[in-house]
Order: C-alpha cells, then sequence, then structure tokens
C-alpha cells in the first residue's frame, strides 16, 4: 500500500473512534440524535480543514495548535447552534462535548502514531552535512511525533566542515535521485541555508516530480518563524513579517496572561515558603529564606527580583576568589555565567534550583508588572557588556520566570545560545508560544533536565 494511502486508512480509524464518542456521550446526556450527528459533523470538518486526518510530520506542537483552533472553532459554533434550538440552559451539555472531544482526540492521536508508528513512517533524507543538517536530525532523534525514518544524508556540496559520521552520508546528488527513482525517499529535507537560487532550482528539477514533499530551512529561519507569513507577488516569492511588539491587543493578552499565573504563583508562594523555612540549615535559616537581585527590566529599567536563597553568604566574594584561583572555572563562567559545580550552592538550595522551586518568589515581581511568567531571561547589569547588539532587542521584553532557555536545556546552554533564543522569543511572540513553553517547562523540571 502506497505510503499517502496508510495515512488515510489511520485517519479513517481516527474518525471512526471519534464517532464513537460522540455516541456514548450523546447516550449519557440524552443528546437528540439530529444534534449528536450535527456535532460530529462539525468537528470533522473542521478537522478536514486543518489537515489533521493525515497525521502529518509536524511537530507535537504544531498539531496541538491546530487541534486547539479546531476546539476553539467547535465551541463557537456548537455554542450558537445549540442556544437557538435549545436554548441557554443546554449550551453546557455541548460545550462538554466539545472539551471530551477534544483531549480524547489529542490522545487518540497520539496512541495511533505510537502504534502504527512503523507503519506509517516516513523515510526522509536531509540534504547538508553541515550544523544545520547536524541540529535538524538531532530534533528528528528525539521527536518521535512526525514519525520520520531518517535514511541519511547528502552531501551536494563537497563539504569539508562535516558535522555528520561518514558512515551516515549516503552519497551526493546523483545517489539522491537513484534513492528518489527507487521511490524509497517519501520526504527530502533541505537543511544548507547557503544554497543559492540556482543550486535550488537545479535540486527541484531533478527529484520534484520523484517525491511527496520537499522541505528547505531558509536562511531567514533564525530570525522570523511564527510571523512569517508567505505570498505570491506575481511569481516572486515574498515573505511578511508582522511586528508582534506594537500590538495593544497583545499586550493586553500578554498582561491577563501575568496576572492569572502571578495569583496562583503567589497563593502557592506562601505554603511553599513555609516548608523551604523549616528544611533550611538553622544557620542559614537566620539569615532569612529569601533574597533580592538587581537585574535588567524591560527598556533596561532596573528591578529587584525575588529568589529563594540557594547559596551561602558572600556567594559573590567566594565567586571572585574561585575564579581568580581556577582558570577552567573562569572559562567556564566566561562562557555560561554559570558553574556546573558551583561550591557555593548549599543542599537545600540544590534541590531549589534542580526544580527550579528557587525562581517562585518572582511570581511577585510579576504581579507588579515588572517581570512576565515567560519572557527572556532577566539579565544582570554585569552581561549587559556581552551582550551586544541582543540588548535592545531583548529588553523591549519584560524579563520571565521562564522562557525559551529554559525549555532548550536550561543551564545547559552557553550565554551566546541564550541570547538567540531570547531574540527568537522577541521576534516571534505569541500566546501559542507562551503555552508551549509553560508545558515543556512542566516535562523540563519533572525530568530535571539540564538543571543546576
Amino acid at each position: 500500500m502506497k505510503h499517502e494511502y496508510k495515512r488515510y486508512v489511520m485517519g479513517l480509524l481516527m474518525v471512526m473512534f471519534q464517532y464513537v464518542i460522540f455516541r456514548v456521550y450523546g447516550f449519557f446526556f440524552n443528546m437528540s440524535v439530529e444534534m449528536e450527528n450535527i456535532s460530529f459533523l462539525i468537528y470533522i470538518f473542521l478537522f478536514l480543514k486543518e489537515d489533521i486526518y493525515s497525521f502529518k510530520t509536524c511537530l507535537i506542537w504544531e498539531e496541538l495548535r491546530r487541534e486547539t483552533k479546531c476546539y476553539l472553532e467547535f465551541m463557537v459554533i456548537i455554542g450558537v447552534i445549540s442556544h437557538y434550538i435549545y436554548g441557554i440552559e443546554n449550551i453546557g451539555i455541548y460545550m462538554g462535548l466539545g472539551t471530551i472531544v477534544y483531549f480524547y482526540s489529542i490522545f487518540l492521536g497520539i496512541t495511533i502514531r505510537m502504534i502504527f508508528h512503523n507503519y506509517m513512517k516516513t523515510n526522509v533524507v536531509i540534504v547538508g552535512v553541515g550544523d544545520t543538517a547536524k541540529k535538524v536530525s538531532d530534533i528528528m532523534s528525539y521527536n518521535l511525533y512526525p514519525m520520520y525514518n531518517l535514511l541519511g544524508f547528502i552531501d551536494i556540496n563537497k563539504e569539508e566542515n562535516k558535522k555528520i559520521e561518514s558512515e551516515r552520508i549516503l552519497g551526493d546528488r546523483e545517489e539522491l535521485v537513484k534513492l528518489a527513482d527507487k521511490e524509497m525517499i517519501h520526504e527530502v529535507l533541505v537543511a544548507i541555508p547557503e544554497l543559492s537560487d540556482l543550486d535550488i532550482n537545479m535540486f527541484l528539477e531533478n527529484i520534484y516530480s520523484k517525491v511527496k514533499k520537499i522541505k528547505m530551512i531558509p536562511k531567514i529561519n533564525n530570525s522570523f518563524t511564527v510571523s512569517l507569513e508567505t505570498e505570491d507577488y506575481e511569481n516572486m516569492l515574498m515573505l511578511t513579517n508582522k511586528n508582534l511588539n506594537s500590538s495593544l491587543k497583545r499586550a493586553i493578552v500578554k498582561r491577563i496572561e501575568d496576572v492569572i499565573f502571578g495569583v496562583l504563583g503567589c497563593l502557592l508562594l506562601i505554603p511553599l515558603s513555609v516548608v523551604i523555612y523549616f528544611k533550611t540549615d538553622k544557620k542559614e535559616r537566620a539569615k532569612g529564606i529569601f533574597f533580592t537581585q538587581d537585574r535588567v527590566g524591560k527598556n533596561g529599567k532596573k528591578i529587584k527580583i525575588y529568589k529563594y536563597r540557594s547559596m551561602v553568604t558572600g556567594a559573590d566574594d567566594i565567586l571572585k576568589k574561585l575564579l581568580n584561583e581556577n582558570e577552567e572555572l573562569k572559562e567556564e563562567y566566561r562562557k555560561n555565567k554559570k558553574l556546573k559545580n558551583d561550591p557555593r550552592i548549599t543542599k537545600i538550595g540544590e534541590f531549589l534550583r534542580k526544580t527550579s522551586l528557587d525562581e517562585f518568589p518572582q511570581f511577585v515581581n510579576v504581579l507588579r508588572g515588572e517581570m512576565s511568567f515567560v519572557g527572556p531571561r532577566p539579565y544582570l547589569f554585569d552581561e549587559i557588556e556581552d551582550m551586544g547588539k541582543s540588548y535592545e532587542k531583548i529588553i523591549e521584553r519584560k524579563p520571565g520566570i521562564t522562557g525559551m532557555w529554559q525549555t532548550h536545556g536550561r543551564s545547559d546552554t552557553d550565554f551566546e545560545e541564550r541570547l538567540l533564543l531570547d531574540e527568537y522569543y522577541y521576534r516571534n511572540w505569541s500566546l501559542w508560544l507562551d503555552i508551549v513553553i509553560i508545558i515543556k517547562t512542566v516535562l523540563n523540571v519533572v525530568k530535571k533536565r539540564g538543571a543546576y
């Protein structure tokens, strides 16, 4: 059976399971058969519109975004229909139906992908052997949701600075054409941002009609992604980037998000502080469990952020002494602005840092409007010089308790990487990006990934 047909079969299976949940829900809540069918057809239409039943080779976050869009549209449509047909008192039943089907569909999609992974896998070849190709293959290795089966890499430019092991390189351009002729490849992913227009056209001519899909990572990739739109401008590709930083609507949404999480965080802060107080060593407890530190706020304004004390008293003086006495530690701190095995951290501090609970008091800063729940890292004033040109962009947003760097390795990322991640957030902010960052942060904290 052809590759795309396998996915259509799985899509049909998903439709059947969704129909079952509609029928079961309708039975328990005495819904009319007419409304059951109407609700089911609306949901199917929305899923077809977003192409969810084809099980696309996308990351789980993109799939969740499209399913969430379907869910919200369904809630509006079914809410209006149920109100005019059955009255306001029955809206709750249909809202409940939409919510249950939403979470059920997410679970169903993940389950089908897990069980039928080998049946639906997509054979992909990465064109490129440099840094970008290596990064793409790393992402594929820990993201099983797209169901990619990476066959190998193609070196079309005979690159000298290869980042891929020689045994994983299948060959050159001619080898790619041979594989495409044998119908062994479903997708080709071009991971050479510097590829010229001429090379791209020659490349497409050779394999365009022989594979199902060709994906490319452009040179602009590091700057804009979420806010980028494509347009056919009289046979020319036009890329449009929206300035997301000047929208009043987005600023209001961001503040509402911060207030909600700020209130929830502060409610948990009191009992958490009591527990930490009694778990702290008596000698350190006498100096208080909180401390404040000056950080760079929005527009370069100085703000005092609150944290749980995780280091011994006189930590700054100890750091200066350590760096003066040990060149390796000095280089590590210069690169990361952190020490992996920091001797200044207390026993309770080690636990607080691994679980990121040391940041919890910053919910007070969030409620005061000095910080956001999600945002760029709150930088030290001593780090401004090292931030370079990134400084002017990053300070246009409020610093956050969590952010891109928390979801991409946390303390395992070096200073330069953190700057790039924060610039990405500055250019591509959206409510959905914040939701993804929050979910990833929780997962990283639970797994204690990159924490020290």
